[in-house]
Parts: C-alpha cells; sequence; structure tokens
C-alpha cells in the first residue's frame, strides 16, 4: 500500500468534531432552563443536545457523522462515549453502521457543574483505492446551568 494514500485516508478521518455555541469557546455547551436545546452543525457531524431540569437532571445527546465521513467508512464501526466528571456512565457500541444516528441519556447530572462528553468511533477507512484504519473523535464540555 503506497505510503501517501494511507497517510491520506488518515488525513481524512483523523477529524475532531467540537460542538459550541457561537456565544462560547468552541467545544462548549451551557444550558439553562430556559435555554435547554443545543444543535451544532459542523463539517464532519451534528450534534444535538436537550437538557432536563427537574428532580433528574439530565442530557438527552446524538451525534451523527457527516455525509462525507460516512462515505469514507467501510463496514461497522466500533464506538465508545463517557463522561469526564461523571462516574459510571457509559455507552458503547462494538458494531454500527456508518449512518447510525447515535444517541443517549447521561442521568443525574449536578447543577453548576462542568462535564465533558468524550466519543469515538474506530472503523475501517476507504477512499476508493486502498483502505486503512480510520477513528473519529468527538468531545463537547457541558453544563447545566441552575440560572
Amino acid at each position: 500500500m503506497p505510503r501517501l494514500t494511507y497517510l491520506f485516508v488518515l488525513a481524512c478521518v483523523l477529524a475532531v468534531l467540537t460542538a459550541g455555541p457561537a456565544s462560547a469557546k468552541p467545544g462548549e455547551a451551557h444550558f439553562t432552563p430556559t435555554e435547554t436545546s443545543y444543535r451544532y452543525d459542523g463539517d464532519h457531524g451534528i450534534f444535538t443536545g436537550d437538557a432536563v431540569y427537574g428532580p433528574e437532571n439530565k442530557l438527552f445527546w446524538s451525534l451523527r457523522l457527516s455525509e462525507y465521513v460516512r462515505s469514507l467508512v467501510q463496514g461497522p464501526m466500533s464506538c465508545g462515549a463517557t463522561v469526564e466528571g461523571k462516574r459510571g456512565y457509559g455507552d458503547h457500541h462494538p458494531s454500527i453502521p456508518a449512518d447510525y444516528q447515535w444517541h443517549s441519556v447521561i442521568p443525574n447530572l449536578q447543577l453548576d457543574t462542568q462535564y465533558r462528553l468524550v466519543a469515538s468511533c474506530a472503523f475501517t477507512a476507504t477512499n476508493g483505492h486502498t483502505t486503512a484504519p480510520g477513528r473519529v473523535d468527538y468531545s463537547v464540555e457541558f453544563t447545566l446551568h441552575s440560572s
């Protein structure tokens, strides 16, 4: 396999997705009781977050890879997510298709606490000429503010 082609495939798939509202730094989402929804449309995918305030504060989130990234994926992906600052949460899928709309809920969140959702998918990638290992990493810091 020509090394240049291999590097091209890795460069295409090693994209890091970040989410964040225009008023925040990239990679940050801030929720309040009156602003509970968030959406980020990036070059490599779409991230959504919906905060639920109440007796149990939680965040519903979803991630869908862009059409371009999906076109590089050959076969199933292995994806996993954790939340830094939250013990016991994990969402792992050992074999999902590239067009899967990944979704999950993070329960029992503390108000005014910063968390970081860290997700990644590993797969075989192709550029039409060769295949190589591919990976997409995603992270977003988020806070459910009390006011």
